[in-house]
């Protein structure tokens, strides 16, 4: 944790100190570093500047100008520093500045003294993150977690070295949020993040470019609860199928959540395990659904034996549309809840959650017109998604503009997932569907030539980007 030495940081990322400087002595050596940047345009004075390799950029075109700001040193790599000795004094050397990076957040993890909760999932993990951090923040705790979406290789390390993870004043915890794109991610994060407490939200198809099929998927996602240390309390979303079906693998101070209507579903098994109070539980219930929110019954049950918590019941608004969104409200609840939170401190934390940008955020415009946005990073699961809200009663009778782009980073099953959209897009009446990209082009082809019933009721209209041709 912050801070540390420049001579700390070297020892951490087993670089050499300059020949001059390598007396712990020395002010270089025995600077204070707060914090660390990326961005040389953002670099304050005092950081330490890490030089990566990105797809566009390279750090290491950037290590004057960082040096310049006043960054106390740069990390950068031994190829680099050997073509630009003149930087020799100020920088610290290895071979890889992104491995140097997760390195660091690996010795900054072992220091923590907060837990860690880790967020997994092919969709929904913003949005359940950003929950997560609204009901833990009761009280006005400090709650750091991964910004935006930097969940990758680089985003987990800077993540777990962020500036806010001092020695004299941590964070009460920290939220991870966890992406993969390809075999093997999933089992090097959780061996750095070390996390105390694991969540997955949904299990559907993901990079399938990288990780080659839904089930590979699945399996690589769940390495997060298997291989997570034996102490960290999982916490499972038994409405997505895919965990119900490893069930089985909960282990006693696990939570399950429930969704009431799942409960017919579930394997004996499964339903012994929770009425043994072998784990805790949230049983929750959708009692409203409407075109901006739901309503949410939620009713904690804590592990059997624990006489530091009791049972709870509330009705809560979540201010996002669809099924899955209160999904994701219950699983976030369940995990602020297995923490100790009383019920009146979630209450009135949730009442500061705003709802992440470009994940299904309703907005009013000023023309009247009601603004859905769910555009990032749009996947197989999460277009589903927000299909099913636009299925609902209040939306059917307006007259709606979809327009769809890309699902990207499908692979070679990209065609057929996409034409998977159709059947339930077609339901969504009185609907504009504007699409754009290749992939989209399929779709709109096979709409015209497969489904002009529907086309010629007039009850959608069809047009694809780079078309002149009328539905």
């Amino acid at each position: 944790m912050w801070p540390k030495t420049l001579s700390e940081i070297a020892r951490i990322l087993a670089s050499p100190l300059p020949a001059q400087s390598t007396t712990t002595s020395t002010p270089w050596a025995s600077a204070q570093i707060q914090s660390l940047s990326t961005d040389s345009r953002k670099v304050s004075a005092g950081e330490l500047f890490f030089a990566i390799r990105g797809e566009t950029h390279d750090g290491h075109q950037f290590v004057a100008a960082a040096l310049q700001k006043g960054a106390a040193a740069a990390v950068v790599e031994s190829q680099w520093l050997e073509s630009n000795p003149q930087w020799a004094e100020r920088c610290l050397a290895v071979k890889d500045t992104t491995l140097a990076l997760r390195q660091l957040g690996k010795a900054f993890r072992k220091e923590f003294s907060f837990p860690v909760f880790a967020v997994g999932g092919s969709n929904g993990k913003t949005t359940t993150k950003e929950m997560l951090g609204a009901l833990l923040a009761s009280n006005g705790a400090l709650v750091t977690r991964t910004y935006k979406s930097e969940n990758g290789f680089l985003g987990l390390a800077i993540t777990l070295t962020k500036e806010s993870h001092n020695k004299s004043n941590p964070p009460k915890a920290l939220i991870a949020e966890i992406g993969i794109d390809e075999v093997g991610a999933m089992s090097e994060h959780v061996a750095i993040a070390q996390p105390d407490v694991a969540l997955l939200t949904a299990l559907g198809p993901e990079h399938l470019a990288g990780l080659g099929s839904w089930d590979t998927a699945v399996e690589e996602e769940l390495l997060l609860f298997r291989k997570s240390p034996n102490n960290c309390r999982r916490v499972w979303q038994l409405s997505e199928p895919r965990l119900a079906a490893v069930a089985h693998e909960m282990r006693q101070g696990d939570v399950v959540v429930l969704d009431e209507s799942d409960t017919p579903q579930l394997d004996a098994k499964t339903l012994e395990l929770i009425h043994a109070r072998e784990v805790g539980c949230l049983l929750f219930k959708v009692l409203e659904q409407r075109a901006t929110h739901s309503v949410v019954r939620a009713q904690w049950r804590p592990q059997s034996g624990n006489a530091q918590q009791k049972d709870w019941t509330s009705q809560i608004s979540v201010p996002l549309p669809g099924i899955h969104n209160a999904r994701n409200f219950a699983l976030a609840l369940a995990t602020a809840a297995l923490t100790g939170a009383n019920q009146s401190d979630l209450e009135k934390a949730w009442q500061e959650f705003i709802p992440p940008e470009m994940r299904s955020r309703v907005v009013q415009l000023n023309s009247g017109t009601t603004l859905y946005d769910d555009c990032y990073n749009a996947s197989p699961a999460s277009m589903d998604a927000a299909f099913d809200a636009l299925l609902a009663n209040e939306w059917k009778s307006k007259h709606k503009v979809l327009i769809l782009g890309d699902m990207l980073d499908l692979g070679t099953e990209s065609k057929s997932w996409h034409l998977g959209l159709i059947p339930k897009l077609l339901k969504i009446e009185n609907s504009d569907l504007c699409l754009f990209g290749t992939a989209m082009y399929d779709v709109y082809t096979e709409i015209k030539i497969n489904h002009s019933d529907e086309l010629q009721s007039g009850k959608i209209q069809l047009r694809h980007a780079g078309s002149n041709e009328n539905p």
